[in-house]
């Protein structure tokens, strides 16, 4: 039995008894494994704030618990699997491992998920799953993969879907959050994509940048509808089928209704997009991605949950709304989400794109100025080693040093504005703040050393003397000046 099993075992037992019994039935438990009677006693502290003893899951209170839930079947590549030949292994998360696969009867590639078999293995669902799988492969739009089929091969339960290529939003975040002429598109994609799944009753559950793929084309497929949800009747599907409290979800993208383990609607897809829009506009989890605190807090209360600020204002008061925690107060499908992502978009005033490469020119020119005048001061530093008694090699050495470091750090920057421009801001924020402490220990450095050789050797004293006077101007002056108009 794996560890969430034990701990969801014992937590629905000890749910069962008077607090005495309880108590007891956790003494003895803590004796054969204290660590499982710990989990178990915050689960139950945590049940008892939330009020719900009714169908919420053990495992919404401990997230951490969730990883252990799904073990999907792995399968050698080149293996065949009733018409499928699995190529090779594309991607794996809690509800499955995806292969690319050569579907032999219509010789194309597909995705083939396999299901894990904790999901499957009881017949109501199986029957359930065949039943969404069927209504999500009904839903046919641009920016969602088409589902071909589900397929039952030895026993196992495999999904077969269009095969994306390309890199998930979860690479680009890699770089950094969006800049707004690329923010703003896949924004409204992924919003189109659940507008059209929202009017047929359908509504994801699983939305996250994992499951959003941006194609070779520029623009951006939502992936894994074949594990949706109907929440409506559509071509014969019963939605009832979908039980509450079914494990299903990722918790950092949860919405806190879906954390309780209650029925959903489309509006859980909405808080999702809430959470994926402030990741792409500011870099950075609203809630700090799947910590457990921040889950449970997100699960026991229904205030407002704010993110951080935004460039847009419009964008900012979508995503505001959309991470609302009663679910009342949010866009009530992804109809009304694109609606207002739409309107939003369009009053928003482009931004001029010429003069951003002169103004960002001019920065990149200061970062390899600078860097070659650090450089430069190597030369003056290393002459008057041999003139101060006792502590020359030491000043040539210390200055060594932080020149070298700022000059790597100068120029990561200066190549990260050229190549991985939507990182930059985030970057340049976190390294500014060395690159100032490093010069500014150098500017003193350098002018101890023209104190020192003052009177004996004018010339090198009065380098020493201006380099450090263009490094303090450069930190104060024209650093700052630079930046902002670079990022403007």
């Amino acid at each position: 039995m794996s560890r969430w099993s034990r701990v969801t075992a014992l937590f629905e037992e000890a749910l069962e008894l008077d607090p005495d019994a309880r108590e007891q039935l956790l003494t003895r438990a803590a004796e054969a494994d204290a660590a499982i009677a710990h989990e178990v006693r915050s689960l139950l502290e945590t049940h008892v704030r939330a009020g719900t003893f009714l169908e919420t899951p053990a495992w919404a209170a401990d997230p951490e618990l969730l990883t252990e839930a799904l073990d999907a079947p792995h399968y050698e590549i080149g293996r065949q699997l009733g018409p499928y030949r699995l190529i090779e292994e594309i991607g794996r998360g809690g509800m499955g491992i995806v292969y690319a696969a050569e579907d032999a009867r219509l010789g194309r590639t597909v995705a083939l998920k396999a299901l894990p078999p904790s999901y499957t293995r009881e017949p109501s669902a199986r029957e359930r799953l065949t039943r969404e799988a069927r209504a999500a492969a009904a839903l046919s739009h641009p920016a969602v993969a088409t589902i071909y089929a589900l397929e039952e091969i030895d026993g196992e339960l495999f999904i077969a879907s269009e095969l994306i290529r390309g890199a998930t939003l979860r690479t680009e975040l890699a770089n950094g959050p969006l800049p707004q002429d690329r923010l703003e598109p896949t924004l409204l994609e992924i919003a189109a994509g659940l507008d059209a799944a929202h009017r047929q009753g359908i509504i994801h559950r699983d939305l996250k940048p994992e499951n959003v793929m941006r194609t070779a084309d520029g623009h951006v497929k939502i992936v894994d509808f074949g594990l949706a949800r109907a929440t409506a009747p559509v071509s014969g599907v019963d939605a009832t089928l979908t039980r509450t409290g079914s494990l299903l979800g990722t918790p950092g993208y949860m919405a806190p209704e879906q954390l309780r383990g209650e029925t959903l609607d489309a509006r859980a897809d909405v808080f999702a997009f809430g959470v994926i829009a402030c990741e792409l506009a500011t870099g950075a989890h609203p809630f700090g991605g799947n910590d457990p605190a921040a889950l449970v807090e997100r699960m026991v209360s229904d205030a407002p949950l704010v993110p951080p600020h935004f460039t847009t204002s419009g964008l900012e008061a979508i995503v505001r709304r959309c991470l609302q925690g009663g679910r009342e107060n949010r866009f009530a499908n992804g109809t009304e989400l694109h609606d207002a992502l739409r309107a939003a978009v369009a009053s928003t005033p482009a931004r001029p794109a010429s003069p951003k490469k002169p103004k960002l020119w001019w920065w990149q020119f200061h970062q390899v100025a600078v860097a070659l005048l650090c450089g430069a001061v190597l030369i003056p530093m290393w002459l008057s080693r041999s003139w101060i008694a006792g502590w020359g090699s030491a000043g040539f050495l210390g200055a060594l040093v932080p020149v070298t470091v700022t000059i790597t750090l100068r120029l990561h920057l200066w190549f990260v504005s050229h190549v991985h421009r939507g990182s930059f801001p985030a970057q340049r924020a976190r390294l500014l703040p060395w690159i100032v402490a490093i010069e500014a220990l150098l500017v003193v450095l350098l002018t101890a050393v023209a104190i020192a050789i003052s009177g004996r050797h004018d010339p090198v004293a009065a380098w020493l003397v201006v380099t450090a006077l263009l490094l303090l101007v450069s930190i104060v002056v024209i650093e700052p000046a630079t930046t902002r108009a670079a990022l403007e």
